[in-house]
């Protein structure tokens, strides 16, 4: 997949991406930050992208995963 059918397949749901992470990291830089780490896995997958049926869904799944271990890992730096 070339760049630009990649992101002709990620821009319908790139907006709800960076509306999820900006509800759990509050941020809107941190969850700029998050959309574009999101999308940067996900290029990085591009090779195995057409295996998963719903794109979206695991956009989704990685992105909650991306910002509860910020969220994680803020809070452990606060301790030390």
């Amino acid at each position: 997949m070339n760049q630009t059918e990649f992101m002709n397949v990620v821009n319908p749901f790139k907006d709800k991406v960076f509306r999820m992470a900006k509800r759990i990291l509050v941020s809107t830089e941190e969850a700029e930050d998050a959309t574009q780490e999101i999308l940067v896995k996900l290029w990085n997958k591009n090779e195995s992208i057409d295996a998963y049926n719903n794109l979206e869904a695991l956009a989704m799944t990685m992105t909650k995963n991306y910002c509860l271990d910020q969220l994680k890992s803020k809070r452990a730096g606060k301790r030390s």
